[in-house]
């Protein structure tokens, strides 16, 4: 296990931090926002093909919230949305 300065802070389990990758084609992602995010995988709509996410309130592995929905929402209202 790799500790870097306040890296694991958000981390409930091992588990969650050893899933959790930057890899936009990984299960479990860690956005720029500071949200994990659920790879659902690829969807084709329109003619164009992207990825399909989705928040998670409750790490997978222990059952610990790691994620309110204030959380998401803050995170979410801080990326720009395609308008």
């Amino acid at each position: 296990m790799h500790e870097e300065d306040g890296d694991l802070a958000h981390f409930c389990c091992e588990e969650l931090e050893d899933a959790v990758s930057s890899d936009a084609e990984a299960s479990l992602i860690e956005h720029d926002s500071g949200l994990i995010l659920l790879n659902l995988g690829q969807r084709e709509a329109d003619g164009e093909t992207g990825t399909v996410l989705t928040t998670i309130r409750f790490c997978p592995f222990c059952g610990t919230e790691i994620q309110t929905d204030e959380d998401i929402e803050a995170a979410l209202g801080a990326v720009e949305t395609y308008d």
